[in-house]
């Protein structure tokens, strides 16, 4: 039972990760900074037994070092479901130095309950 919930846990962090590359062309300007380390966000333990399906947007700025800072929940359904988990895997991305910082970055973060 226990490999049973690890690959079900495995495939809804997967399926978080797919939306969260989905939506990597979203609105900014400067999207086209390259992402070097990307981390999924875990389904939060409560959604999931609820059955609690939704997404979050966060808005955030890359340092010139390609370090993330100033990461809000711009957006979520249903709201502060999903924003600390997205918020944590977030703090992990790092993108390639620039020379200067990139303000007004989103990434939108899908939580769906795959499979059964």
């Amino acid at each position: 039972m226990k490999g049973k919930s690890m690959n079900k846990t495995g495939t809804m962090i997967l399926a978080a990760a797919m939306s969260a590359m989905a939506f990597s062309a979203a609105p900014a300007l400067a999207q086209d900074r390259e992402r070097t380390e990307v981390e999924a966000p875990e389904y939060p333990r409560g959604a999931e037994r609820r059955g609690i399906e939704g997404y979050a947007v966060v808005e955030y700025t890359v340092n010139a070092e390609g370090s993330i800072e100033n990461a809000t929940v711009v957006e979520a359904d249903p709201e502060g479901v999903f924003d600390r988990a997205v918020l944590r895997a977030i703090e992990g991305w790092s993108y390639a130095p620039a020379a200067a910082a990139t303000e007004g970055m989103q990434q939108r973060f899908d939580f769906n309950l795959a499979g059964g």
